[in-house]
């Protein structure tokens, strides 16, 4: 089988070890989908991955209501971790919005995704089980063979406090304000790398003053004009990704 015909086999994420010649059982959302979405049956082949052993050929041995049998045929893509970690700190958005970020963010490559609650943010209350799901939907989708990380919504306070003892990299403040000196983004050229996008309506005052005196942040401009929170999170990875490239 060449590598187009592996592409046209549906691709899943799956919690189970990935052991060659073993079987494994799927849940029954996957198995809905495989049948009813996929129109796929016993003996169809598809690909899976799990973040730990590559990404592995399966065949349907059985497919019902409740469930999905596979058997582990080979492995396609052994397991390839990146050269560093991208993490994506950001001020949860409306529905519609936080999607485009979530969705982006995994086709660019992030490796960490922190929620982060600051005093202009919109929505508050973040449905970790959707931005997981959400996730998985995109890796599946990007040929990812890893799911980035999602960390617990916190606090902007609590998180710079506690940012650079985890062994984290400076964190790149996207800075809107003229009045602050702001390096250029790019600048960065390390293989850990973290971005800082605020909620609808920028940072407030008080906000922009705590973190221009933390030592673990430097503000960078992302050009002359103001730009929507999902574009300036989009617009960070991409030229992380560019830079590696």
């Amino acid at each position: 089988m060449t590598d187009d015909t592996y592409f046209k086999l549906p691709r899943l994420y799956s919690e189970n070890s990935l052991v060659i010649q073993e079987d494994i059982s799927l849940p029954k959302d996957q198995a809905h989908y495989l049948k009813n979405v996929m129109r796929r049956a016993q003996g169809d082949q598809i690909r899976l991955f799990n973040g730990r052993d590559g990404e592995v050929l399966g065949e349907i041995i059985a497919l019902g209501k409740k469930g999905a049998d596979v058997r582990l045929m080979a492995q396609i893509k052994p397991q390839i971790e990146p050269a560093g970690r991208v993490h994506l700190l950001f001020a949860p958005l409306a529905k519609q919005r936080m999607d485009m970020v979530i969705e982006k963010a995994v086709e660019l490559g992030v490796s960490d995704l922190h929620p982060v609650l600051t005093h202009r943010t919109e929505h508050r209350k973040v449905n970790m089980a959707r931005l997981q799901a959400q996730i998985i939907e995109a890796s599946e989708q990007s040929e990812r063979l890893s799911l980035p990380m999602l960390h617990e919504p916190a606090a902007l306070y609590d998180v710079c406090a506690r940012w650079s003892d985890q062994g984290n990299p400076e964190i790149q403040w996207c800075c809107e304000r003229d009045r602050i000196e702001r390096k250029a983004l790019g600048y960065q050229q390390a293989d850990d790398q973290a971005f800082l996008v605020g909620p609808v309506g920028g940072f407030d005052d008080e906000e922009i003053a705590f973190l221009s005196q933390q030592p673990c942040i430097q503000p960078i401009s992302l050009g002359a004009n103001v730009l929507r929170a999902e574009t300036a999170s989009i617009l960070c990875l991409s030229a992380y990704c560019l830079g590696r490239i």
